[in-house]
């Protein structure tokens, strides 16, 4: 008899990157803005609007339409989803999982091949930016940050790389972590 693991059919998904994985933007849009919204909850809402609201429901679903998503699809559903856009190279803007263990292993994979593969950097803090250390992604200094945000206003903290910003009219404080590309 084969065991259940094994019977779980894994698929990394590579929307805005691989042309035959298109057609899952529109077929998982739904799933992956209920990660999204279920993921940045905590913290008030996405991208700085208030959870639940229209304004962070039409941000995630923009975000989606015209972002670069990997997400990890296990049994037809998806488990972890990072989603970049492209600035210097693929910039980190949200990340989520499902919540289950399963679906953090997924997100922290993705981020180690970032790291391994050198292809993303983020503004992070929190849980991303734990992982992010633990898999070794390189600090990018504070000044290369301002550089890298031209018309964002960025307090950088006097003796560290971390820095504060504006988002969605609430102070954030960040730092950026990862390979950005000079453009």
């Amino acid at each position: 008899m084969i065991p259940f693991k094994q019977l779980m059919i894994e698929k990394v998904l590579s929307i805005g990157l691989n042309p035959n994985h298109e057609i899952h933007r529109e077929k998982h849009r739904q799933e992956i803005h209920d990660i999204l919204h279920h993921s940045y909850k905590s913290i008030g809402g996405y991208a700085g609007h208030t959870s639940g609201s229209k304004e962070e429901s039409d941000a995630i679903h923009h975000d989606i339409t015209h972002g670069v998503i990997k997400a990890t699809k296990r049994n037809g559903k998806i488990s972890s989803v990072s989603l970049y856009k492209k600035q210097h190279g693929r910039k980190l803007v949200a990340a989520g999982t499902d919540g289950s263990e399963q679906g953090k292993k997924d997100y922290k994979k993705t981020n180690l091949e970032d790291h391994e593969q050198k292809r993303a950097w983020g503004e992070v803090s929190g849980a991303i930016e734990h992982i992010s250390r633990k898999h070794g992604h390189p600090e990018v200094s504070s000044a290369k940050a301002k550089k890298l945000l031209p018309g964002k206003k960025v307090t950088r903290e006097k003796g560290s790389n971390y820095y504060t910003r504006d988002i969605g009219g609430h102070a954030h404080r960040k730092i950026m972590m990862g390979h950005p590309k000079d453009e």
